[in-house]
């Protein structure tokens, strides 16, 4: 579970670091993420047992996973069900990675501007 990157410096930082900090995400989050991406679309029940969590801390990291656009979830229609619909939950790779160039981009614009503003200052 860990790809490393390498800074100019030499020090090395996991990806998932990488991804908890750019998108403010915990531990759990980082799991169940890395799980969908290896191994496809899961329930949440099927996650919590994988990872060996509960349904509930499960549901908990799948929200924020939704909520910052990382994770996306379908429908299970089953005719004969009643009560709360059942959702799988997937992560598409190609918007993933899409999402995360962007993302990482307005970052180093962002750092940029803030550089140049500190050391115009500063002359």
């Amino acid at each position: 579970m860990s790809e490393r990157l390498k800074f100019p410096d030499g020090r090395e930082v996991d990806i998932h670091e990488v991804l908890s900090f750019l998108y403010g995400l915990g531990g759990s989050e980082i799991q169940v993420l890395h799980l969908l991406l290896t191994e496809g679309k899961m329930r949440s029940d099927e996650i919590a047992e994988k990872l060996k969590v509960s349904k509930a801390s499960i549901n908990k990291a799948i929200n924020t996973l939704l909520d910052k656009g990382l994770v996306e979830r379908e429908k299970i229609t089953e005719e004969k069900r009643r009560g709360r619909p059942t959702f799988i939950y997937y992560v598409r790779k190609d918007y993933m990675y899409k999402k995360i160039e962007n993302d990482t981009m307005n970052l180093i614009f962002n750092v940029k501007e803030n550089i140049k503003k500190l050391l115009s200052e500063r002359a």
